[in-house]
């Protein structure tokens, strides 16, 4: 996580001031109690000392911010912060507005600028994974895990469009993106073993049904679901006319 300002100041440290910083990003322009921080920083066992360590974390990260931060980290009255944010601040919010144009363009039969979207938003991107090297504690372990479906599914929805817009080597590409950061989402696979199908690797589609069958049983001491199966039977026996 970065506070990107323009004027060389130092980001927030590594632990709970950045724990505080994602909570307040992840609700925008609302009050968050000191109880929800407290939750997300010491999970339901805060110190005696946790309301002046919180105010010790939001001064920090007030100096991070532009100006004195004091108009962009609010105090309210009653208890709790509130971060002010446009909807261009912040990289999450961003990314939540493209995958929307995305799903939009495509449902108004425009693959190619769906793709387009979903490519930037997925750039925004760093990692697998949203805040990554934060602990996840209290509503922040649901919250960013909720995020990184949400990357899945972007993720997913474009390998869909690549095999759409007649690109299964981009699709394969996507896909394999999704099913190393969760190899155990069904979704993913059927478009790995789409995308191998139009490419015309028949050897490859099986060699990934068989890694996707290691990861659900190694995960969920069970095989995939029937339907991915299914589709590696009927794929492995309809030749695609377009794969080369």
């Amino acid at each position: 996580m970065e506070i990107c300002t323009g004027e060389g100041k130092p980001p927030p440290r590594v632990g709970k001031p950045q724990a505080v910083l994602a909570v307040l990003l992840l609700r925008p322009n609302q009050a968050v109690s000191f109880d929800t921080l407290c939750e997300a920083l010491w999970d339901g066992e805060p110190p005696r000392s946790a309301l002046s360590n919180l105010r010790t974390y939001v001064h920090r990260l007030r100096r991070a911010l532009p100006g004195d931060g004091a108009d962009i980290l609010l105090s309210h009255p009653g208890g709790g912060y509130e971060l002010r944010l446009s909807p261009h601040d912040s990289d999450h919010l961003v990314f939540g507005r493209l995958v929307h144009r995305g799903r939009n363009l495509l449902a108004a039969a425009d693959p190619r600028g769906a793709a387009v979207a979903l490519r930037r938003s997925l750039e925004l991107w760093r990692s697998e994974h949203a805040a990554t090297g934060l602990d996840r504690r209290g509503p922040l372990a649901a919250e960013l895990a909720h995020l990184d479906i949400k990357r899945l599914r972007a993720l997913e929805d474009l390998a869909g469009i690549w095999l759409e817009l007649g690109e299964p080597r981009r699709a394969l590409d996507t896909a394999w993106q999704a099913v190393t950061a969760d190899p155990l989402r069904t979704r993913g696979w059927q478009y790995v073993l789409r995308a191998h199908h139009r490419l015309g690797e028949h050897g490859r589609l099986t060699e990934s049904y068989a890694l996707a069958r290691a990861a659900f049983r190694d995960g969920l001491g069970r095989d995939p679901d029937a339907e991915l199966a299914q589709l590696c039977e009927r794929l492995m026996y309809r030749p695609y006319a377009g794969a080369s």
